[in-house]
């Protein structure tokens, strides 16, 4: 049995593409590879701009909300809304290829940055939620705690990645670490029926509950007193099965692979998270190359691609490196251009960086949530064999 973690074991191998847009590059001379694109606006060119709308609800209730104030985190420059009566909200503007955060802010409840939000090159439509004052210091009440001023709370909806829970894990094998692999705040702490934390010695494997009432079935982890700041949240899981089927140290020998998620907290603020979406069963052999595997990543989504190609083409705000040229003129000029593909050091290639997650973001919409994402692994496996056409 092996224990590999997502990002080292799926840099072996071919990946499955998970929507997102890739990499933009320098205008002409170079010197521009440390700072944000100039001029890429959502409705410039032949960019289409996009709408993300919903509902904005209670977490634990479900209940509809008003007034919340919602600001994008991962587009610059951010988008914002507010939630009318009824809950509805609209973030008008989206780029298309954008994978982003919605923060929420409303009185009485905790500031909270929602899960990832994906949109590739049609609006779609995502609820979002915001966790209370009361219901933070309730989780806190049914261990007997208090809460500590200044710290945060986080939750994940365990998933795999098929979308079912994931059950079965044991919460040794559930980590909230930061950058040096320390784990951070009090917990994990499950989920039970009655749709509260629990104390560790009631629940000694992730379980499935539904809650509230309506609601799919979710198993859910929480972790508490979270110092404000940037973390992973580490999940062990046995490969395959679908909905269920041992946790670390279980499976019947099923390789052991780790779910590594993003969690960024706020003083006195909330954040909600999920695993899954990382397609690593039943991956196909062979090598990467450009035609096959990068290119049509690049192409506009109307083209069947992930929307690069909307800015990067020759009507558009990036029209000095264009995406829908023929695959080998496209390869040659992200080879010709300095910076773009590093083969000595792929990780610094600025089709990597440049729409990777940051904070403030240095690339107009950003792609890739992190280094563990798929669409991400596959272009630097690909650059790291050489960038082959």
């Amino acid at each position: 049995m092996r224990n590999l973690t997502c990002s080292s074991w799926l840099a072996a191998a071919l990946f499955a593409l998970v929507p997102a847009c890739v990499g933009t590059a320098p205008p002409v001379g170079g010197d521009d590879d440390d700072g944000p694109d100039a001029g890429t606006s959502p409705d410039a060119g032949d960019t289409e701009s996009l709408q993300v709308s919903g509902m904005t609800m209670d977490y634990f209730t479900h209940a509809p909300l008003d007034a919340t104030a919602l600001t994008t985190e991962g587009l610059s420059p951010s988008l914002t809304g507010t939630s009318i009566t009824g809950g509805a909200y609209a973030l008008e503007d989206v780029p298309p290829g954008s994978t982003f955060y919605v923060n929420a802010s409303r009185a009485a409840y905790r500031p909270t940055r929602s899960d990832m939000v994906s949109v590739v090159g049609v609006s779609i439509e995502h609820d979002l939620y915001i966790v209370s004052n009361a219901d933070a210091q309730r989780q806190y009440a049914s261990l007997g705690l208090t809460p500590t001023a200044g710290t945060a709370i986080a939750v994940a909806d365990l998933l795999r990645n098929n979308g079912t829970p994931l059950i079965d894990v044991p919460l040794a094998d559930i980590t909230l670490v930061d950058g040096l692999g320390a784990p951070v705040g009090l917990g994990p702490y499950f989920f039970g029926e009655a749709g509260d934390i629990v104390a560790n010695d009631i629940l000694a494997v992730s379980t499935a509950y539904v809650f509230p009432a309506g609601t799919p079935a979710r198993a859910r982890v929480a972790f508490l007193d979270v110092p404000p700041g940037a973390y992973t949240l580490k999940v062990n899981y046995a490969a395959g099965g679908g909905g269920g089927g041992g946790g670390g140290g279980g499976g019947g020998g099923a390789e052991i692979r780790t779910y590594e998620v993003p969690v960024v907290v706020a003083a006195d603020g909330a954040a909600l998270v999920s695993t899954g979406g990382q397609d690593d069963d039943g991956l196909p052999t062979g090598t990467p190359t450009f035609t096959t595997d990068i290119y049509p990543l690049l192409q506009k989504a109307a083209a069947g691609g992930l929307a690069c190609a909307n800015c990067h083409t020759a009507t558009g705000t990036m029209a000095a490196l264009q995406f829908d040229l023929p695959a080998a003129d496209v390869h040659a000029a992200l080879l010709a251009r300095p910076g773009v593909i590093d083969t000595l050091a792929p990780e610094l290639s600025l089709l990597l960086t440049k729409p990777l997650y940051e904070t403030p973001p240095n690339h107009p919409n950003a792609t890739f949530a992190s280094i563990a994402d798929l669409n991400y692994l596959l272009i630097l496996n690909w650059i790291t064999l050489g960038a082959p056409l």
